[in-house]
């Protein structure tokens, strides 16, 4: 276990909003959320510290990454999340022991430090998939054949769901996307209650210290006066996709609960005179080179800021942005043929095979 600050919780959501992709919520309401929340010290706990009967659960948002005005007269609850998790320890009678991120990013991983700070319970270092993804069975847990249900679910006007059971991940996340689509864009949900001795052989160990090493070269390049991309490019042995200037505004719209959107760029340096384009669905998912698919999810493409190495989240691209792109390879987990199924580029409709990175070109 590990003892965490405040400061140190903050360097973790800038290297999970960097590992997010362009996704998984909002770094700045995060960080706001974590300020508010954490009053002491946090814990960071291991997998392997759990025992065997230990119950733990993982509490997060769904919903669009897209701005949008919220009513506030018409708030009835605080925290979504908590609730949610609250909720779903009064179903099961039984406390948790611990919570986990559901993915990795600013705000889904902020949700996860949030109910622990207000609980006082660890966070675990772990989530199910190193990076964040658009949709709810984008998890190790689906690909292991592991339920995520009981589940709950509760908005900001404080309704609230339990679900006992449902056919598959998939309808889950038709469920959980069309409440949040009536609920303002985003709802509180709290899933996948297991027992230790399940989640230490299904989950991806190690990812929030991962995004801790992430956040904290970042900072060290910035206070020496280094350049901040590289540094964050040697922790991730990422490759460099592309560095160019942003054409335009990221060209979105939201739609069915998630933000789709392309963003296109003009190469400069080692680049000058390419075109480079990505999609993405909430997160970025498909990059191409000048016309040709040059990396897919899984695998991660993250946009970073040249200045500062802040990442750019979607759909917040502005014109003329100077950026570099890195991609990064997933867990071997994630690069399964399973795992390509379900979160290739043919699962968004796409007619053509995931393009990953080489071993030797990414981590």
């Amino acid at each position: 276990m590990v003892e965490l600050t405040l400061n140190d919780v903050e360097t973790i959501l800038f290297g999970c909003a960097i590992l997010g992709t362009g996704g998984g919520g909002d770094l700045q309401r995060g960080l706001e959320t974590v300020r508010s929340a954490v009053r002491d010290r946090i814990i960071l706990m291991s997998v392997d510290e759990l025992s065997d009967d230990d119950l733990v659960a993982c509490p997060y948002f769904v919903g669009s990454v897209s701005p949008r005005d919220v009513n506030e007269t018409q708030r009835r609850v605080g925290s979504p999340v908590l609730e949610s998790f609250k909720l779903l320890e009064r179903y099961m009678e039984k406390k948790f022991s611990a919570v986990f991120p559901t993915e990795l990013g600013g705000g889904n991983t902020a949700a996860a430090f949030e109910v622990a700070a207000r609980l006082n319970v660890p966070v675990l270092d772990a989530d199910p998939v190193g990076r964040a993804v658009p949709e709810v069975q984008h998890t190790s847990f689906y690909l292991l054949e592991i339920p995520m249900t009981p589940f709950t679910i509760c908005n900001y006007l404080g309704d609230k769901v339990i679900v006992d059971e449902v056919c598959c991940d998939e309808q889950a996340e038709e469920i959980t996307r069309a409440i949040a689509v009536v609920s303002g864009g985003k709802v509180g949900v709290t899933s996948h209650p297991l027992k230790g001795s399940v989640v230490r052989k299904s989950i991806v160990k190690g990812t929030v210290s991962l995004a801790w090493q992430v956040g904290r070269a970042r900072q060290e390049a910035l206070q020496k006066g280094e350049d901040p991309v590289k540094a964050i490019a040697g922790v991730l042995d990422a490759k460099i996709l592309f560095e160019g200037v942003a054409d335009s505004d990221a060209v979105w719209e939201d739609k069915a609960g998630f933000t789709y959107g392309d963003m296109f760029f003009t190469g400069v340096g080692n680049f000058a005179g390419r075109k480079f384009r990505i999609w993405f669905k909430n997160e970025n998912l498909i990059a191409w080179l000048d016309g040709q698919v040059c990396l897919t999810c899984p695998d991660l493409i993250i946009v970073l800021r040249a200045e500062d190495g802040s990442p750019v989240l979607n759909p917040h691209l502005k014109k003329k942005e100077h950026v570099f792109v890195l991609g990064v390879a997933a867990s071997e987990l994630w690069r399964s043929q399973r795992a390509i199924e379900v979160f290739g580029p043919r699962h968004f409709g796409f007619d053509f095979d995931a393009v990953l990175l080489k071993k030797e070109e990414g981590r």
